[in-house]
């Protein structure tokens, strides 16, 4: 009974984390607006930070690391959110969110086949069809918008290396879950982004750092925007996220990796104005079409999510 409970918390954080980052691209594109990317990460990790320590100042959080792997854990916050990151973001600056969105089905797909290879989690073969259709959505969705020309060369092949790096993090994740809690998990990955993209602001921009602040404050979007990348977007998806991962297997996971596809691309379409192709819409549905009952009824009734 207790493992049930603890699968379905552990669906309830992924779902809740996988639609949080669905948004995530359309907030980024309307705060790249009014700042460059290393100025926005730089911003949005700050953010994170300080609401991170907030959360030990207040109890809600605690941190005990004595003994335990931290050198992995910071080479996970090198990969996840550092490198990541610094690829989505230029990725974002020259490509639409409807199209990252699509494109990040990649990682999941990756992220089952590592988990494979690397956990030695053997995922199911309608897990396995689930990511064959994932890749076909985003070749459809990649050869329409060559066409149309909304998304450049370089767009796409940044966002195909962060999503690439992005299959890392649930690998290194569930391995460190077994030594660390999700908060400790999570405040060294954005402690470590904290550092590498301050010091790249800085460098970047020099004297002229507190100008670029003032004026990228000064717009509304990029306010509203940092704010919901750094509190939610990292903070609260990156928690939830980390805690499902101590129970579910990769491959469970991923499952609901269909929300953030779903949700970007409709977020695109009637918050960005950006426009929806049937290309768009095979791929997203091809994506979504993982998240099914009978999935679900698996991982709940089954107890394949929990803890090895």
């Amino acid at each position: 009974m207790d493992a049930m409970k603890n699968n379905t918390r552990a669906m309830l954080a992924a779902g809740g984390a996988y639609s949080i980052f669905g948004l995530s691209y359309l907030f980024s594109k309307m705060a790249l607006g009014a700042a460059e990317p290393s100025l926005l990460l730089a911003v949005r990790f700050a953010v994170t930070f300080l609401a991170l320590n907030l959360m030990l100042l207040c109890r809600a959080g605690r941190l005990r690391l004595k003994g335990k792997p931290v050198g992995m854990a910071v080479l996970m916050g090198v990969l996840q959110p550092v490198l990541y990151f610094l690829l989505e973001n230029y990725g974002l600056k020259y490509a639409a969110s409807s199209f990252a969105g699509v494109v990040s089905s990649i990682s999941p797909a990756l992220a089952i086949a590592l988990g494979a290879l690397i956990l030695r989690e053997r995922p199911t073969l309608k897990q396995w069809i689930c990511a064959g259709l994932s890749m076909l959505g985003v070749m459809l969705i990649s050869l329409m918008n060559a066409a149309g020309g909304s998304t450049t060369a370089a767009g796409c092949l940044c966002l195909l290396g962060a999503y690439t790096v992005g299959a890392l993090h649930p690998i290194l994740a569930r391995k460190l879950s077994k030594e660390f809690t999700a908060f400790e998990m999570t405040y060294i990955m954005f402690a470590v982004g904290f550092a590498c993209f301050t010091a790249l602001a800085a460098v970047q921009y020099g004297a002229a750092l507190p100008g670029a602040l003032r004026e990228a404050f000064a717009s509304r979007d990029f306010t509203v925007g940092v704010l919901y990348l750094g509190l939610l977007s990292s903070v609260a998806a990156y928690l939830l996220i980390n805690y499902s991962l101590k129970y579910l297997p990769v491959a469970a996971s991923t499952i609901f990796g269909g929300l953030a596809t779903v949700v970007s691309v409709l977020a695109g379409v009637f918050i960005g104005g950006e426009t929806f192709t049937l290309p768009q819409a095979l791929a997203a549905a091809l994506k979504a079409a993982n998240l099914t009952r009978e999935d679900i009824d698996v991982v709940v009734t089954t107890g394949y999510g929990r803890e090895t």
